[in-house]
């Protein structure tokens, strides 16, 4: 065959129908370009209950506010590059600090900006759902920002009604640092804020921490909920598409 009139003649033109939608949550997922640990924990909790089809935006990694508000302008960009094509349930912004100085409903506006009438969450928006869901009015936080992000933490959490009882920091200032701490250094934190603290909860905060396979340890200790970023934010995408998340081992939110 020299020609494509010669290969059309010859090819054979198969029928085919085409099949739904596979049948579980569609997460989209924007995240930034220093995160090591979210998908990593995602991928232990999605089961076959969701699937996550993600992009990632550019930071810096500096860890202030300045640097935390420029990742706003990549995130509508980011949130287009995910899955052309195929409808999402749920879309979904992976940083907690960025969220509380760039702003929830901000945030969800830049997500769904040509995503149609979808939700959207982000760690900060979900941590709060979190803690009213588990009835939890006085939070202790461990956070490995440094002061510059603590206290917009401190504030929003406040003005929301929530009892900020203790606040221990690492005053970690790179975002690709705070991927690094390991659990000791986790577990000696919190033997030095919960104890008498009057906490109701523990937020440890950040999608970069890697503290997710240690929930249900911590929790067995302290005998006191945990939410980090990666579990809340896995939880509210799906309360907010109409169901429940169920992952056994990784803490009373997550296995309620």
């Amino acid at each position: 065959m020299n020609t494509i009139e010669e290969f059309k003649n010859w090819e054979i033109n198969l029928p085919h129908t085409q099949a739904p939608r596979i049948g579980r949550v569609h997460i989209g997922l924007v995240q930034l370009s220093t995160d090591h640990s979210l998908e990593m924990d995602w991928a232990k909790l999605l089961g076959t209950q969701a699937g996550i089809f993600s992009s990632r935006v550019y930071y810096s990694s500096e860890m202030t506010p300045e640097a935390l508000d420029k990742i706003a302008s990549g995130i509508s960009e980011a949130s287009d590059l995910i899955a052309y094509g195929l409808p999402m349930d749920v879309m979904a912004f992976g940083c907690t600090s960025a969220s509380i100085i760039i702003g929830e409903e901000k945030v969800a506006k830049l997500l769904t900006k040509n995503r149609g009438d979808i939700p959207a969450t982000n760690p900060w928006t979900a941590a709060q759902a979190a803690f009213k869901h588990l009835g939890a009015k006085k939070i202790a936080v461990f956070s490995p920002y440094p002061t510059e992000v603590n206290f917009p933490l401190y504030n929003q959490l406040t003005a929301a009604g929530f009892e900020v009882c203790t606040l221990g920091s690492l005053g970690i200032e790179k975002d690709t640092d705070i991927t690094k701490i390991s659990k000791e250094s986790m577990m000696s934190a919190l033997d030095q804020i919960l104890p008498d603290s009057g906490a109701d909860l523990v937020f440890m905060s950040c999608t970069n921490l890697r503290v997710l396979d240690h929930i249900q340890e911590i929790e067995n200790k302290f005998n006191i909920p945990v939410v980090c970023s990666n579990s809340a934010m896995f939880w509210h995408a799906m309360h907010l598409t109409g169901h429940t998340a169920h992952c056994p081992g990784y803490g009373k939110l997550l296995n309620l």
